[in-house]
């Protein structure tokens, strides 16, 4: 189509002002979607505590135990013997963002009782949400071991956030006892990118101090 000068005098102001606008939403599209991705991002922390169990109640916050097949053993035990020192890897959400889907791998290796041969136990768990508020607490002991002590070897968490991204949180025990430990996005759903790169170091606990009211 061929435009006379004063229809071009009119036409092209018009396609410049609809350019911009379309340009202009696209780019406050993008900026708010980032702003709420920021904002629903959860960032996660991790202790051992040795704990006499069963407990109802604990100072390391309400939440849940989680049970796989080792932890129900050890539930039994403990039940049966009232009450055991058992070990746990209690884990806090230290955001007031809920995770979503959540699947959690966790690995921990130790011996059985009378023998040397290493022993590793892995157990999933899968909860639909995970309520920031809400205390994980994980079994490590390992039943029927020569100690309540156990080494954690592995422990991964994916989940969503609520505005719908996918993130995968993890710590691998390489053979030197240095923990690798990363947080990784997944794009278009194919591809894990760290985007955090944890400082190497070896596992390790510390104690929380506070003042007395």
């Amino acid at each position: 189509m061929n435009l006379t000068f004063e229809q071009a005098v009119v036409f092209l102001p018009l396609l410049t002002a609809l350019i911009t606008f379309l340009l202009t939403s696209i780019f406050t599209l993008y900026k708010d979607k980032k702003k709420e991705n920021y904002l629903s991002r959860i960032f996660f922390e991790y202790n051992e505590h040795e704990l006499k169990y069963p407990f109802s109640a604990s100072i390391y916050g309400d939440g849940k135990i989680l049970f796989g097949e080792n932890g129900r053993k050890l539930k039994y035990h403990a039940e049966k013997e009232n009450g055991i020192i058992y070990s746990f890897l209690v884990i806090k959400n230290l955001t007031i963002n809920n995770a979503i889907n959540v699947k959690i791998t966790h690995s921990f290796s130790g011996h059985k009782y009378n023998t040397q041969q290493k022993y590793i136990v892995t157990e999933e768990f899968f909860i639909p949400i995970w309520k920031y508020e809400d205390t994980l607490y994980l079994h490590e002991t390992i039943n029927n071991s020569n100690s309540h002590f156990s080494t954690n070897e592995k422990l991964i968490i994916t989940y969503n956030t609520s505005s719908f991204e996918k993130f995968r949180y993890s710590y691998i025990r390489k053979k030197n006892g240095d923990y690798k430990e990363r947080l990784k996005k997944r794009y278009l759903g194919l591809f894990w990118i760290p985007k955090i790169f944890y400082h190497k170091n070896a596992f390790f606990t510390f104690e929380n101090v506070k003042n007395e009211d």
